[in-house]
């Protein structure tokens, strides 16, 4: 692991921490800051992938058994 040598504080509400909390149990996470490690790795890649292409992002996978999918664009 890298050494810790930069914090990085901010303020968030409620409804944030509800999220982080949340995704602590949907990544497997078992600190904040792993969300954020997990959760930026996860946002480099779809940058990438979107990078040259029309920055859209698909996320597609399986709901209940049927075939779901998720479209997010990443330019403005």
């Amino acid at each position: 692991m890298a050494e810790l040598n930069k914090q990085l504080a901010f303020a968030v509400d409620q409804e944030i921490l509800d999220v982080i909390e949340e995704l602590k149990k949907e990544l497997g996470a078992k600190t904040a800051a792993a969300v954020f490690r997990k959760s930026l790795a996860i946002a480099k890649m779809a940058a990438k992938q979107a990078k040259d292409s029309d920055g859209i992002v698909t996320i597609r996978g399986f709901d209940q058994g049927k075939e779901s999918e998720v479209a997010v664009s990443l330019k403005t």
